[in-house]
Formats: C-alpha cells, structure tokens, sequence
C-alpha cells in the first residue's frame, strides 16, 4: 500500500519541513574548525534544509558548515542521509557572512573571500 491511499508514509518530498528549490548553486564544505574543506555543488535548497553533490566518495562528516559562495551565507547542518557522493542536510543556524564577529567562526569568512575572489 501506498501514501497514495493514505495508508503507508507520505513521499520524501512530502515529510519536509519546507519545500525546496532546485538550484545550481557553487559551495564548500567546511569542518574542524576550518582545518578541512573542499568544494561541493547544492543541488536543491530550502530554508530548513538542503541536497548537496560532494562529486565523489568523500567522507562527509556528520556535522559540518556549508558555505553558499553566491547568497553569502554558512548553514551550519546536521547530515539527514548520505548516498555516497551526495548528502541531505538539514540547517541547524544560518551565519551571514558579511557581517561575521564571532571569532571562532572567522575561518568561514576566510573560505567564501578566497572562492569569491576566485
């Protein structure tokens, strides 16, 4: 049986937060503190979450902050699955990147000046 007829649950799309939209979109996937990073592609994206193309069999750790190089922002994201060479992520907080005071977190303005610049 299927969520069609109400009786199993509901598609994937269907149990997100939030819809999303697909996007084409330049990234970096940053972890330890900035000691680990490399490029990745969202490929759909919503305010609570997002689909990420890592290009290859990667580690990506569990947590980990993804930099939007074009919207100027951090998500810091908790991984939902991972299948192999792509990850779904829910967003834990959102850092602007412009406006970044927080010492700890300078690493992240650092990565998206360096990708912008690029």
């Amino acid at each position: 049986m299927t969520a069609a007829d109400g009786s199993g649950p509901p598609p994937e799309a269907e149990r997100r937060p939030a819809p999303r939209s697909r996007v084409l979109l330049s990234g970096i996937i940053a972890y330890g503190d900035g000691s680990y990073s490399f490029d990745c592609t969202i490929r759909n994206i919503s305010k609570t979450g997002a689909r990420v193309a890592t290009g290859r069999q990667t580690h990506v750790p569990s947590e980990f902050f993804l930099i939007n190089i074009r919207e100027r922002v951090a998500y810091d994201c908790k991984v939902v699955w991972n299948k192999g060479g792509e990850v779904g992520v829910a967003f834990k907080a959102t850092v602007n990147l412009s406006a970044v005071t927080d010492p700890a977190l300078a690493y992240l303005k650092k990565l998206w000046l360096a990708k912008a610049a690029s």
